[in-house]
């Protein structure tokens, strides 16, 4: 008898998969252009301030820039990470002042919009849509850790100031279990939008999940072959031509490269970044990368944020700076979020957990001309 629900499930499953594979359109054929390195502006720029002080845990921030100028940040926070009083978060920044925090998504209006019972909330990660949208792809959980969670979809057609009730994505014929996002969203040609994942459900592997026009998932593509590697940050050279950095519990950061839009990846190999499961976040200077990454000092066990650049496709780096936060090895900087934003200079958001376990949300402003003295790309 076991034997036989067995094979149904298995029937089932595959019945599903292939419902799939039929509506599923190809794969892109190239990525949008990725948007252009901005220019020195005649002074050195290098600024971190505290911009949240979280109730307790605030935590894995993504970003994205509005028409009028303004960044607009997303982020979870509670108690501690999948809690039930954990919701998502949201706050702008003009250019010079932050405005107050509130809440965007708690697990009671996610159960509404999609008719299943929510109890928790985690990862967002927040991207502008083909159609000019902006959407909000964010992790829930019934029970248990991340290896439980399934991603829910919200849109915002009025810059973020509300959202539309959530629904349902379904990245996985097994349950809908175990998919995690966090790094940015690529937009690519066919109005088409391909989303950073991990599978942690049954096995640990990177990959990436195909969104179409309405946000419908339409396809997906592993990274690589290596089932230990999770949280890719992905970074578009050209059309074609992309690198994915990838935290791992090994001791150095993973790497994986495309040269045909994402539809295939390197098997995974390790750079010389040292990663102590933590994310690394990237932006481009032209055919260079800037890179941000947690640190631990080995002899110290003392946390620091480590600023690199690579030329050879985030294959090697070499170190530009290090700013060291807090005074014990609880005192830890993470997950770090960069883009370009207003003023012509990169931001930097990441969380900083304090040895308390209260947590505080920072923002640093770089310009070019900063890594530039420090001995990056030069200004031209």
């Amino acid at each position: 008898m076991r034997h036989h629900v067995l094979a149904a499930l298995a029937g089932l499953l595959t019945l599903i998969a292939a419902g799939f594979a039929v509506r599923a359109p190809a794969w892109p054929v190239a990525f949008m252009p990725p948007e252009s390195a901005p220019e020195c502006i005649g002074r050195p720029v290098f600024e971190i301030d505290t911009f949240h002080v979280g109730q307790r845990h605030a935590h894995a921030i993504s970003a994205v820039m509005l028409r009028d100028g303004r960044i607009r940040a997303v982020w979870y926070e509670g108690t501690n990470e999948l809690n039930p009083d954990v919701r998502i978060w949201s706050a702008t920044y003009d250019g010079s002042l932050w405005s107050k925090p509130r809440v965007i998504v708690s697990p009671a209006e996610t159960s509404a919009g999609t008719g299943r019972f929510v109890r928790k909330v985690g990862n967002a990660v927040v991207f502008r849509d083909p159609g000019g949208a902006l959407t909000l792809v964010f992790a829930t959980s019934l029970a248990g850790g991340w290896d439980g969670v399934n991603l829910k979809l919200t849109h915002s057609q009025d810059e973020g100031e509300t959202w539309s009730p959530p629904r349902n994505l379904t990245t996985s014929p097994i349950f809908n279990l175990g998919t995690n996002v966090r790094g940015p969203a690529v937009p690519a040609r066919g109005d088409m939008t391909i989303v950073p994942a991990s599978r942690e459900f049954l096995g640990t592997f990177p990959e990436l999940i195909l969104l179409d026009s309405r946000g419908r998932v339409v396809g997906k593509r592993r990274i690589g072959r290596n089932f230990k590697a999770r949280q890719p940050y992905v970074s578009v050279r050209d059309e074609k031509n992309a690198i994915a950095l990838m935290r791992t519990r090994e001791p150095l950061t993973m790497n994986s490269k495309t040269a045909d839009a994402g539809n295939s990846w390197t098997d995974l190999v390790p750079t010389n970044v040292p990663n102590f499961e933590t994310p690394v976040s990237v932006v481009r200077i032209g055919r260079d990368i800037f890179a941000i990454a947690s640190i631990a000092d080995p002899s110290t066990k003392l946390w620091s944020l480590s600023f690199a650049v690579s030329s050879d496709e985030g294959q090697t780096w070499r170190d530009l700076y290090s700013q060291r936060f807090g005074r014990t090895s609880r005192d830890v900087p993470k997950y770090p979020w960069m883009m370009v934003g207003p003023g012509g200079v990169y931001h930097a958001l990441f969380t900083l957990t304090r040895i308390d376990g209260t947590s505080e949300l920072l923002h640093a402003r770089i310009s070019r001309d900063w890594i530039a003295e420090r001995g990056g790309p030069p200004c031209r």
